[in-house]
């Protein structure tokens, strides 16, 4: 008998420990453009306006994060004001994909904002809720195996990557909990036929990555497209139902957010059908595919400190390596697999993640890994499900102690060995 509770607390606590010490370990700033996030939210706290593009290169985000964390500084600024100032120390901005700092702290400039603190820990509460999700959701997919969603899900929450994107500055935690929500609910939709469920899961398909992060996209036409299939072809005719609400909530979110659709209509054409100015040849299809592992993985800062190569080339070996014998196993079984929809459904969500990254990254060198985690519960259980299923039953019940002590060693392996010597350097000397 597999103690779940006891597996659960063990999961959730190291979670929280571990980005708590990504949290402090990391120095302010030094995360994928962190700065910019935390401008729009000090900006819409302090001035009581969001920033123009001029002002902002990621003003073009949907806005929900950084209306929510204006909420924290204003918070802070009734106690003191300098707990939450926007204050920038001379910056290297050439310091990318380099094992160097790219700002200039040091013990004479360095101070706690708790601004920016806050809304790191704000994001790790985000993240866990996108964790309990997905558990839940493993739960329905996978009733009769405890054990394989308890290690999918040690595997998603102590990937090191998502630990320190949950533990930064960014509207990435909040898309990967909008990516696990879309994921719960079209998973009950398939387990349980319900109509006013699947009718209300259509508008927030396309609402959610619209106000969180264009990044759930994917995962959003991907659960379209199972509900249409859903009602479409289902045994029950809904299909005037499914145009009435996509209709009602497309016209109504147009007259209420005129300028958000047309901002977001862009970055989506842009992503989809752009090409980087540079070209696309095979040495930069290589680099970007590298890049995408390996900041899916565990490279952090600025794409500055990450694991060794031949770590996340054993941990990618592990993942396609499970998604593969699960695929063959779907394929074999067909549609007497009991639980054949679900893994359907999951699948669906995977790939249209991977292949709209895939697509990002012939536009833009910038694609990381990180733009996965909207379905990163997906993706995980694809990946341990392969191996559970082929491993004896005594290896299947320490499974998720393998992966809880694996990738917990990999976390603090990048602290000792990255994070501690590159940013940590100046304070020690």
């Amino acid at each position: 008998m597999v103690n779940e509770r006891r597996w659960l607390w063990a999961i959730f606590v190291l979670y929280f420990i571990l980005g708590v010490g990504y949290s402090l370990l990391m120095p302010i700033w030094e995360a994928s453009d962190e700065p910019a996030h935390y401008h729009l939210a000090w900006r819409v706290a302090r001035k009581g306006e969001y920033a123009t593009q001029d002002l902002n290169y990621e003003a073009n985000q949907p806005r929900a994060f950084y209306y929510l964390g204006s909420f924290v500084i204003r918070a802070l600024d009734k106690i003191d004001t300098r707990y939450s100032d926007y204050y920038l120390p001379v910056e290297f901005k050439f310091n990318l994909r380099v094992r160097e700092r790219r700002f200039d702290w040091n013990d004479g400039n360095y101070r706690f904002l708790l601004g920016v603190y806050g809304l790191r820990w704000v994001n790790l509460l985000f993240g866990a809720l996108a964790l309990w999700l997905n558990w839940k959701t493993f739960k329905m997919i996978a009733p009769d195996k405890p054990t394989l969603g308890l290690s999918a899900l040690a595997l998603a929450a102590l990937t090191p990557q998502y630990l320190h994107i949950m533990s930064s500055v960014n509207n990435d935690a909040l898309g990967t909990l909008a990516g696990a929500m879309l994921f719960y609910l079209v998973v009950r939709v398939v387990n349980q036929p319900n109509s006013w469920l699947a009718a209300l899961l259509i508008p927030l398909a396309v609402v959610l990555p619209l106000t969180t992060k264009l990044t759930v996209l994917p995962v959003g036409t991907a659960v379209l497209g199972i509900v249409a299939w859903k009602w479409f072809f289902g045994s029950q005719p809904k299909r005037w139902l499914v145009v009435l609400v996509l209709l009602f909530g497309a016209g109504t979110f147009y007259v209420f957010f005129p300028e958000m659709v047309q901002t977001s209509l862009g970055e989506i054409t842009w992503r989809l059908f752009g090409l980087r100015k540079k070209g696309v040849d095979f040495e930069y299809i290589k680099s970007i595919t590298s890049q995408i592992v390996w900041t899916y993985w565990g490279k952090v800062g600025w794409i500055a400190v990450g694991l060794s190569w031949w770590v996340v080339d054993l941990l990618t070996a592990f993942g396609l390596f499970g998604i593969a014998a699960q695929i063959r196993s779907l394929i074999k079984t067909r549609t007497h697999h009991p639980q054949f929809h679900y893994w359907i459904a999951t699948s669906m969500i995977a790939l249209f993640t991977v292949l709209a990254v895939a697509r990002n990254g012939l536009t833009t060198g910038a694609t990381q890994g990180r733009l996965l985690f909207p379905a990163i519960g997906a993706l995980s259980l694809l990946m341990v499900s392969g191996w559970h299923d082929i491993v004896p039953e005594k290896v299947q019940q320490k499974l998720p102690l393998i992966l809880i002590a694996s990738m917990t060693a990999l976390s603090i392996g990048l602290w000792v060995f990255g994070v501690i010597p590159v940013y940590y350097q100046p304070f020690l000397d």
